[in-house]
């Protein structure tokens, strides 16, 4: 049983992916033709400074303390354009996070919960069910454009240029790990020995 559940997932998940590669192509076009003028509303993850400009040697406006509310009104690169406290100026990226409860309670974001949740549970909805209802003809013959949902899956794209920018800000060191390679014969204990060795790693460098 378990294993018939596993493979029905499988299924499911290839078959999403040619909806996603049909719709991203609906999105794109649906954005070139309009502009979006919501607001994503947000909130920081620590004391940030809000710039002037998208550049860290750009003047600052003001220190914002962490949890504070803001809106987010466009990006360019690794920085974000907010409005927080009557300002409008630049953050970093990685000083925010989105109030994901206002994007789960928008209608427009409904048809990307749809997708992940078909691929997580088997079910468009929000009910986990033991069998999987698939993928029916309409959802590919009559796609619904979101562009607002494309919008927002977007803005979570982070460059190499960008990560590597952040890690250095952040003082984060690279490091260099093997696998970690089990036999079906190995014994619980060179598991646990494995995962003992990896924690002490990991505590030993800030990664």
């Amino acid at each position: 049983m378990k294993r018939s559940l596993m493979k029905q997932k499988r299924i499911s998940f290839w078959l999403v992916l040619p909806l996603m590669a049909m719709t991203s192509v609906t999105f794109s076009q649906k954005l070139a033709s309009q502009e979006i003028t919501s607001r994503d509303k947000a909130s920081l993850v620590r004391d940030t400074e809000l710039k002037a400009k998208p550049f860290s040697d750009a003047a600052t406006l003001k220190m914002l303390a962490e949890a504070l509310s803001v809106d987010v009104l466009s990006r360019k690169s690794s920085w974000l354009e907010i409005q927080a406290e009557a300002l409008t100026g630049w953050v970093k990226m990685f000083s925010v996070r989105y109030d994901l409860q206002s994007l789960q309670t928008s209608d427009s974001f409904a048809g990307t919960k749809q997708v992940f949740n078909l691929v997580t549970t088997g079910s468009s909805g929000s009910t986990v069910t033991t069998a999987s209802r698939g993928l029916d003809e309409n959802k590919f013959s009559e796609p619904s454009p979101n562009p607002y949902a494309f919008k927002t899956m977007q803005s979570f794209a982070v460059s190499g240029t960008d990560a590597q920018s952040f890690a250095r800000e952040e003082n984060l060191n690279e490091q260099q790990r093997d696998y970690v390679t089990a036999s079906v014969e190995g014994s619980a204990k060179d598991l646990a020995v494995s995962a003992e060795t990896i924690s002490d790693n990991l505590v030993g460098g800030k990664s």
